[in-house]
């Protein structure tokens, strides 16, 4: 398998696990879980739409981009995105280590994404480096 092919892999995992993410936080309603945020009142922010964009739509744009752009500015543009991806990661799970309520699946999952992460920039670099041979 040729890098390009693990890094669109490794995007479309990326997604899949952002939508279980999200998944994890929804499904503690079955277990009784008030799941609401204080001060709620009905309205998505813009923040949320903001956040779906980049961890989700985004990765899906750069798979499209992948397939059919080869130029050598999307190889250095996918490269240092998944790093900022991987610093995302990074902080996100440092974060729900610290929580007060301790959810081992999604510690589990946000360790995932995070080989998932350095797993992307190593393809990513070695992609990026293919370009200048």
């Amino acid at each position: 398998m040729n890098n390009l092919q693990k890094i669109i892999i490794l995007w479309l995992l990326f997604v899949v696990c952002m939508i279980f993410h999200f998944n994890y936080h929804v499904g503690e309603l079955f277990y009784g879980i008030d799941i609401k945020r204080p001060n709620a009142n009905g309205v998505v922010p813009i923040s949320a739409a903001i956040v779906r964009f980049v961890f989700e739509i985004l990765p899906m744009m750069f798979i499209t981009f992948l397939m059919f752009i080869e130029k050598a500015w999307l190889r250095v543009f996918n490269y240092s995105v998944s790093i900022l991806y991987t610093l995302a990661n990074a902080a996100h799970l440092f974060q729900e280590l610290r929580s007060e309520k301790f959810d081992l699946s999604q510690i589990n999952l946000l360790s995932f994404v995070l080989a998932l992460s350095l797993l992307l920039n190593l393809a990513s670099w070695k992609w990026l480096k293919e370009s200048s041979q």
